[in-house]
């Protein structure tokens, strides 16, 4: 599951005048464009995973709108733990994601997520590794999935997204596609294991570089531009999961 970070040092020759790490600093950023073998048979399984539990069918809008190259912020709402899986299945491009570091405990599900372009990120607190990585991932022209709202939003609604989107956008200076999904709180709800058949939409919209360079304000501005993808219903707050 991708989360948010807080903004925080990313260790660059200019802010603090620190010396910036290498580029290979972070477990999971794979920068030279490519994803593994593990990785591509992994997003053909998830295809197939998502049609089979999409009852009718996945309910997609926008995929032309995801650019082909380039450095990507993909930003979206977050109802289930379903929700990384379905964008690994759709998105055309080799993707990275945030992911919450409780799952890298077990060694195996260590080896596979960081096979998988999956970069370690502590939740609660600025986590310097995982953004010094989100941001070695964007400024090499990749494409990063991030759900700002840091944890799933329970029954609906959304959470307010965290700064570290924001900061993510300001300095990478990436272009950043916002994205809506709903339906799978019902596929995937809390405490299932299985998927279950039912309703899953997706809608991408269109790209934009955030204006300004405030990261909170920037986040807002991305918070807006996924809220408005929505039905009016997931737009309202919600407590977290």
């Amino acid at each position: 599951m991708a989360s948010s970070p807080g903004p925080t040092d990313d260790l660059d020759p200019g802010v603090g005048g620190r010396k910036a790490a290498g580029p290979r600093a972070t477990p999971g950023a794979r920068l030279d464009g490519s994803q593994s073998a593990l990785l591509t048979l992994t997003r053909a399984v998830l295809r197939l995973t998502v049609r089979a539990s999409a009852k009718g069918g996945l309910e997609l809008e926008g995929l032309a709108n995801v650019p082909s190259e380039g450095s990507l912020l993909i930003c979206s709402n977050h109802v289930s733990n379903f929700d990384p899986l379905v964008y690994a299945a759709i998105i055309p491009r080799v993707i990275h994601a945030l992911t919450k570091a409780e799952l890298f405990g077990n060694p195996v599900m260590r080896a596979f997520l960081l096979r998988c372009n999956c970069i370690a990120i502590r939740r609660g607190a600025p986590d310097r590794l995982a953004v010094r990585g989100a941001l070695a991932v964007l400024r090499s022209g990749g494409a990063l999935l991030l759900f700002p709202e840091g944890h799933r939003a329970a029954a609906g609604g959304m959470l307010e997204f965290e700064p570290g989107a924001g900061y993510l956008a300001v300095r990478s200076g990436a272009t950043v596609l916002p994205c809506a999904i709903w339906g799978t709180e019902e596929v995937l709800p809390k405490h299932r294991l299985v998927p279950r058949r039912g309703r899953i939409a997706v809608r991408l919209g269109q790209p934009f570089r955030p204006v300004g360079e405030d990261p909170v304000a920037v986040s807002r501005e991305l918070q807006a531009a996924v809220a408005r993808l929505l039905p009016e219903r997931y737009r309202s707050s919600a407590d977290r999961d």
